[in-house]
């Protein structure tokens, strides 16, 4: 399958931080027979199932580098759009099924905001790889099943909205494009201070993003603007 593009907003900046979807219950969790035992940021399946389109990261923080699949487990419903982002980090990376599969995004790719996806139409347990960094536990796997999200039929606790009504706090805000960044899954966030926006660096990147329980965001200075602070960094407390 080929690789398609679309635009893609950098992992840099958060203006507001906002509850994920929950992990699924111990009932409901796959059997992956060993399949995560060395991937380090696998921390359970993330319950995704009522969404239309799910994003994955790919290249992002784990396995001693830029060399995982974040979130790396996901389980979705049946007719759920799975698209893969690459983040431009760990050089270049694939997505390939193990073993028997549908997914094959082809040759590899280290350019920032390349996008890969597959829509799941049938139940099962979806195994895949970069090929390359494999051996270094970049592994990933989509569960199809039916159940929890909007439909009611899981009791895996769900976040607010994938895009939130902010009730015209964005209304003034240049580089706010109606959409909330995704980044549930990653263990930290970055958001950049003095971005470009509202007539010069006066805005944060990206303005809203959405991350999971647990995560440290991180601000950092761009040095663009006048008079931000004299501290190149401050981290807040995990969301959690």
């Amino acid at each position: 399958m080929a690789l398609r593009r679309r635009e893609f907003v950098q992992t840099a900046v958060a203006g507001a931080a906002l509850g994920a979807a929950g992990t699924v219950t111990a009932q409901e969790e796959a059997d992956y027979g060993g399949w995560f035992d060395d991937v380090s940021n696998y921390d359970g399946t993330v319950d995704k199932r009522g969404q239309d389109t799910v994003e994955i990261a790919v290249g992002a923080q784990g396995n001693n580098g830029a060399f995982a699949f974040a979130p790396p487990a996901v389980m979705v419903s049946p007719g759920t759009e799975v698209v893969w982002t690459w983040t431009g980090e760990g050089g270049g990376h694939n997505v390939v099924s193990d073993g028997d599969g549908p997914l094959d995004s082809g040759e590899l790719v280290s350019e920032q905001g390349t996008t890969y996806s597959y829509t799941f139409e049938s139940e099962g347990i979806f195994k895949y790889v970069c090929e390359p960094h494999a051996g270094l536990g970049m592994k990933g796997a989509v569960v199809v099943r039916p159940g929890g999200g909007s439909s009611g039929g899981g009791t895996a606790q769900q976040g607010p909205p994938a895009n939130p009504d902010y009730g015209g706090w964005f209304d003034d805000v240049s580089n706010y494009d109606g959409e909330t960044v995704d980044r549930t899954g990653q263990d930290s966030v970055e958001i950049a201070v003095g971005a470009q926006g509202n007539n010069g660096a006066f805005a944060f990147d990206p303005p809203a993003v959405r991350v999971s329980p647990g995560t440290e965001v991180v601000w950092t200075w761009t040095g663009r603007a006048a008079a931000t602070t004299s501290s190149p960094t401050a981290t807040a407390p995990r969301f959690g």
